[in-house]
């Protein structure tokens, strides 16, 4: 292992952890109007939070290992970051503490779920794929068996049972709320993490995947401050404070360092994206491929002399 690649991981963790233990307590001390130093500093550990999530359903749908250790070490990982954040949450003093840790805890795994599918859709009808082989050389991708279709419908029926249990902090209907959840986790993967996938972990230059990434998240901060401009020119409707503004900016800048950091750790440690579906002559095993080899005419012939029934009396 290089001597840099192991302060790279360490960075990764130490920010992750940081985020997760620190975004709810900055949420707490927030009081009055936002401030800019505190929006910034909230939405940036946010946005690594976000990152962290679309990550691991990255990894869990697109990896290369078996989908039961892919969905245990996904887990894992997950879990040591739910703890870490339930540790920040418990310095806050929150009188519905235990609410929202059971509602956090059982509604994770539906949001996780909705930010794999876009992940899941991309690998099965293009064939992306995390691999240590690099393109075009990577290995066809492995269809799934029956098996892990029988671990999809059970982890899929336990994520909705669990949700169904998640308990309300202000004892009031949660289905708008999972809409809105749902649908966010769904749309970040989306129009963040897939666009960003193929420029950071494709063969070629990395250095110019930083920069189409960058110059991408710059694009949608252009975007937040061209609208706050229009709604100002306009003046028929009151612009967003400053401080929130500035907020969402270094939320998508703090995401996209975070998938830029992580994708320079995974690309040093031989992974790359490969997609491509084989052809459908590869898909035949060798043993039942049929052979393009004509037969020996003269072998043939000399069977047919030297066969008892045809040698002349």
């Amino acid at each position: 292992m290089p001597s840099w690649r192991r302060p790279a991981s360490l960075l990764l963790g130490v920010l992750c952890l940081a985020s997760d233990f620190l975004v709810t307590p900055l949420l707490a001390m927030q009081n009055g109007p936002p401030r800019i130093l505190h929006s910034a500093l909230f939405l940036g550990m946010l946005g690594c939070v976000l990152a962290q999530g679309n990550l691991l359903a990255a990894w869990l749908a697109w990896g290369d290992w078996p989908f039961a250790l892919r969905l245990r070490r996904h887990w894992m990982v997950a879990s040591i970051l739910y703890l870490v954040w339930v540790a920040g949450l418990a310095t806050c003093g929150v009188p519905q503490f235990p609410q929202l840790v059971s509602f956090a805890a059982l509604s994770v795994p539906l949001i996780s779920l909705a930010a794999q599918l876009p992940f899941w859709i991309v690998r099965h009808l293009f064939g992306w794929r995390l691999t240590t082989s690099p393109p075009p050389t990577a290995d066809p991708p492995v269809p799934l068996s029956i098996r892990d279709l029988l671990w999809a419908t059970a982890l899929v029926a336990v994520t909705l049972t669990l949700a169904r249990a998640a308990p309300s902090a202000d004892d009031k209907e949660i289905g708008g709320l999972w809409v809105v959840m749902l649908g966010v986790a769904s749309t970040v993967s989306t129009i963040a993490l897939l666009p960003a996938a193929p420029i950071l972990l494709r063969p070629g230059s990395f250095q110019r995947g930083v920069l189409f990434g960058l110059t991408y998240a710059g694009a949608w901060v252009s975007l937040l401050w061209l609208i706050v401009l229009v709604i100002l020119l306009q003046g028929r409707v009151i612009p967003p404070p400053a401080a929130i503004v500035i907020g969402a900016s270094s939320l998508i800048l703090s995401y996209a360092g975070t998938v830029i950091l992580t994708a320079w750790v995974a690309r040093n440690c031989g992974y790359w994206l490969a997609w491509g579906r084989p052809h459908r002559d590869d898909r035949i095993k060798p043993n039942h491929r049929k052979s393009n080899t004509k037969p020996n005419a003269g072998f043939a012939a000399s069977v047919f002399q030297h066969h008892p029934k045809h040698r002349k009396r």
